[in-house]
């Protein structure tokens, strides 16, 4: 689970004050609580949620697996310090460190035995290891991993797999309930509950195409790569990052990539192992009080260059879609193919500017692509 250290406050022992003051109540008052009885509408509602939490986790938890990796430690330098097993001292000349393990959560996407989670997850793994639901483990593969998205894409050799039912984030609202799946902390099928704080969250810095979901659902280190669930038991989103004050735990604010853009990423690295994003050719800027994209530089001979586009000019609709930020165009951009025309509605000097831009595909050089043993090469090695 990716953390973003935030200014958050990091709030304990609020349970322990509660119980503190409670127990200063006079003791017939405590009595007489004890003995109200509970509305039973009250009741019915509560039970009502309760089985539907319920419903939803033996829906999905069958197609919820947990991920452990192993990552070979660099040796350590001349006088380097080093952290063996979480103590500290001085490394002996080029030793090698132990390996280190990671943990996190993926969900079945189809019966075949194909798996996603998080690109951050595998990232650097020299082996890693699938357990299933039913207590099966097994080796398992990249297929491919997309770091513009952090979506990656797992293959086991196991058949019959329970895949999860999937939903697209338009079809859930801020206020639903949601579950969080996955393996926190190493506590596998853990369930926890909460709702949709918002939608279309970006510029928090993870990755290059954001539009994330926002939940309170409890996820922590672990957590990485499980699905976000709605009560019909569908996956809205994959869960990849947490807001913390400082001390790596949830403090409510919790991060998950809609699943239209995790089911994008994963058809493209199943076919070829790789994510083909269009290109628009311009370097963009978000300017204060401007309600746009600015571009700051045109890539020479590029889409942009080619259609007329200049710098200093704000982009403001792509087809008809409003781009209020450079993140907004970038993602606008993105999701549409090499190869489409796109009709740009830009200002220059407050005049209208529009024009036809034929994209290309995206430059990704941090962008893992399949080898010929169907494993993947990470960049810059």
């Amino acid at each position: 689970m990716r953390t973003i250290h935030t200014a958050l406050p990091l709030l304990l022992l609020l349970a322990s004050a509660a119980h503190a003051a409670d127990t200063t109540q006079p003791a017939a008052t405590t009595q007489a609580s004890s003995q109200e009885a509970i509305p039973e509408a009250d009741l019915r509602f509560a039970r009502n949620l309760s089985h539907a939490f319920r419903q939803v986790a033996r829906m999905v938890q069958p197609s919820v697996v947990s991920i452990h990796t192993v990552e070979a430690a660099p040796a350590t330098t001349r006088g380097a310090f080093v952290m063996p097993r979480g103590q500290m001292g001085r490394g002996a000349r080029e030793n090698a460190m132990p390996q280190r393990k990671g943990l996190g959560t993926g969900f079945i996407l189809r019966d075949d035995g194909t798996i996603v989670t998080n690109n951050h997850v595998v990232r650097g793994a020299q082996s890693i290891r699938v357990r299933l639901s039913d207590g099966r483990e097994f080796d398992a593969s990249i297929l491919g991993a997309d770091p513009e998205t952090d979506v990656a894409v797992l293959h086991i050799d196991a058949k019959g797999l329970p895949a999860a039912k999937l939903m697209e984030s338009k079809d859930i609202e801020v206020g639903d309930w949601v579950l969080a799946l996955g393996s926190p902390f190493g506590l596998e099928q853990t369930v926890t509950a909460g709702i949709i704080s918002a939608k279309g969250r970006d510029h928090v810095g993870l990755a290059t195409f954001e539009n994330y979901l926002q939940t309170d659902a409890a996820i922590n280190p672990g957590n990485s790569g499980g699905p976000l669930c709605s009560l019909d038991g569908a996956v809205v989103g994959m869960n990849t990052a947490i807001g913390s004050g400082g001390g790596g735990g949830n403090d409510g604010v919790g991060f998950a990539i809609p699943m239209e853009m995790v089911k994008r990423a994963a058809d493209a690295l199943v076919q070829d192992g790789r994510v083909r994003y269009g290109y628009i050719g311009v370097l963009l800027q978000d300017v204060p009080g401007i309600d746009g994209a600015v571009i700051g530089d045109v890539v020479a001979g590029g889409p942009a260059d080619k259609a007329g586009l200049q710098p200093g000019d704000v982009i403001v609709q792509v087809d008809g879609a409003a781009t209020t930020s450079r993140a907004a165009l970038t993602r606008t951009v993105g999701t549409r193919d090499p190869g489409t025309m796109v009709k740009v509605h830009a200002l220059r000097n407050g005049e209208d500017v529009h024009a036809e831009v034929k994209l290309a595909v995206r430059p990704t050089a941090g962008v893992a692509v399949r080898d010929e043993r169907g494993g993947v090469l990470p960049p810059n090695r």
